[in-house]
């Protein structure tokens, strides 16, 4: 099994979004990638990533049932920062994974999604989207 750390690249990240991206703290998401294949085995080359903070999740009233249809236990990873702030990560795989990925960041506040490419010795995760409110929350505060 290759481990995703060896070099991580993350393209277009604008500065306005790398001030609270979790994506872009260093090591966070090796971290994730590597330990989803130490219990699944190795990712597929392509797959979409979506990264949210638990307590926008939490603030929310927890995870909505949708994300829960579109997503299985499997890919749904908690996993927390160097200062130990925890965060939902959830791996997309699949010809449908672009559409799933785009109705899941529909639903939560402060998610970032990414195409991400695995590569001999290399990942790549380019941004696809960055959500800071979303109508789900919006429509709670009403």
């Amino acid at each position: 099994m290759e481990s995703t750390s060896e070099q991580l690249e993350i393209i277009g990240l604008p500065p306005y979004i790398a001030g609270w991206s979790v994506v872009g703290l260093p090591g966070f998401a090796s971290a994730v990638l590597d330990r989803w294949q130490r219990n699944y085995g190795r990712l597929p080359s392509r797959f979409e990533l979506v990264a949210c903070p638990q307590v926008e999740i939490d603030a929310n009233g927890g995870l909505p049932s949708r994300v829960r249809e579109l997503t299985d236990s499997r890919v749904r990873i908690q996993h927390f920062t160097g200062c130990h702030k925890p965060y939902l990560v959830i791996l997309l795989f699949g010809e449908d994974a672009e559409v799933r990925r785009e109705e899941i960041q529909k639903l939560l506040s402060w998610s970032e999604g990414y195409h991400v490419e695995c590569m001999s010795g290399m990942t790549r995760l380019r941004l696809i989207e960055a959500v800071e409110e979303n109508d789900y929350a919006v429509g709670l505060e009403n």
